[in-house]
């Protein structure tokens, strides 16, 4: 089962970025060959696609810090409370990208270290996180009109084009799926319970 987390991944923020890739098939054509006008929408997606992908991280942690209260403190309200505040106090999904160092220091709130364990579960993990970190740098350059760091981008195999937007957007749908699982299942076995989702 999935948690809600990934359901509005998969449903409403998938919802905004394909209504986006529509508006960039309305102006480029659906046809294959070069794209002309759409460096713009190009940008916009790919701000886009990391603010969806930062909004479904904290979704996921702000539902893990939710049941990691509750089941430290069932009977005790206001310590589920504190525990909660605690887990998400300084954030740095809340100011910040959702970058491997984020993710990594904000789930390690719950006593595992994110990204060896999704390595020892799925190979391909090293390349999501790659491509992560990618995004994230075009995402920063695109907002701080660094044309350098778009260039450097490029140099690495990401040119600024729909191909390489739809492969970071493959990339972040299986890191979703692999995140909602792992931070379950980490969960359930820090507490001696089934996985929450």
């Amino acid at each position: 089962m999935a948690s809600v987390a990934l359901a509005c991944w998969q449903g409403d923020r998938a919802t905004h970025l394909d209504e986006l890739l529509e508006a960039h098939g309305l102006v480029g054509g659906q046809s294959r060959g070069r794209r002309w006008r759409t460096t713009q929408l190009n940008h916009s997606l790919t701000l886009l696609l990391a603010a969806e992908f930062q909004g479904f991280a904290r979704d996921l942690h702000d539902l893990a810090s939710s049941t990691f209260a509750s089941w430290a403190a069932p009977t005790n309200p206001t310590l589920q409370g504190v525990i909660e505040a605690r887990l998400t106090d300084g954030r740095l999904l809340d100011r910040g990208n959702a970058q491997a160092s984020s993710l990594g220091s904000d789930f390690g709130r719950f006593g595992f270290s994110l990204w060896p364990v999704l390595a020892a579960r799925n190979p391909d993990a090293k390349v999501r996180q790659a491509r992560l970190e990618a995004l994230n740098v075009a995402r920063n350059a695109i907002a701080h009109a660094d044309a350098g760091a778009l260039a450097g981008l490029r140099a690495q195999g990401y040119p600024m084009t729909l191909q390489t937007i739809r492969i970071w957007r493959t990339s972040l749908d299986r890191l979703a799926g692999s995140l909602d699982v792992e931070v379950a299942g980490q969960l359930g076995q820090l507490f001696g319970r089934p996985p929450p989702w």
